[in-house]
């Protein structure tokens, strides 16, 4: 399947949980007060899908605004335990990097990264990822340092899943060849 035919199967596929989810959100508001839970939970996925197909579609604010939306509803509790809602920070964070606005970047990751590791799994695939694009942000910004750490969590993750450490290991590898030339320029000044 082509590249153009996977995004517009994608975009389809989007297209139809958003009026699933508008009808949805149209019915339930006729149910008595106690389906309020239901209503919100159909309003939070008719967030979601609609921020997912705006980001499709390089529409990158109305995307965050979406995810802002979705988080004013649900990260309150009991609804803050959600495993959605380290997703929807992350993928926020990812905009903002792609946007090159890295404090931000790192201030929604972070987020991602807290949730997964409070209310999900520490060791999940997920939270290798957090870890790994967090460590991007910061290796952007020119802390190696911080990065390399970032970059080391997720390798041990990695390394108990048993899963692929070449891209990570690369990245570990050129930062510390950087810190080691780094620092042999430093001495022979």
């Amino acid at each position: 399947m082509t590249e153009q035919k996977k995004n517009k199967t994608v975009m389809i596929i989007v297209a139809a949980l958003v009026l699933v989810g508008v009808g949805v959100y149209g019915y339930m508001k006729y149910l008595p007060e106690g389906a309020q839970e239901a209503r919100k939970a159909a309003v939070s996925e008719n967030l979601l899908a609609k921020a997912k197909q705006a980001e499709l579609e390089g529409n990158t604010d109305e995307a965050l605004e979406h995810y802002q939306e979705y988080l004013e509803i649900n990260t309150e509790p009991p609804n803050n335990t959600q495993s959605a809602i380290g997703g929807v920070y992350a993928s926020m964070g990812n905009i903002y990097f792609k946007q090159f606005k890295y404090t931000k970047a790192i201030e929604y990751l972070k987020k991602g990264l807290d949730h997964s590791t409070q209310y999900g799994d520490k060791n999940s695939q997920q939270t290798a990822d957090r870890w790994f694009i967090l460590a991007s942000v910061y290796d952007k910004q020119g802390e190696i340092k911080t990065a390399l750490d970032h970059y080391k969590n997720s390798r041990n993750i990695l390394v108990k899943l048993d899963g692929d450490t070449s891209k990570v290991d690369k990245m570990i590898d050129e930062l510390e060849d950087y810190m080691v030339n780094a620092n042999l320029q430093t001495r022979s000044s």
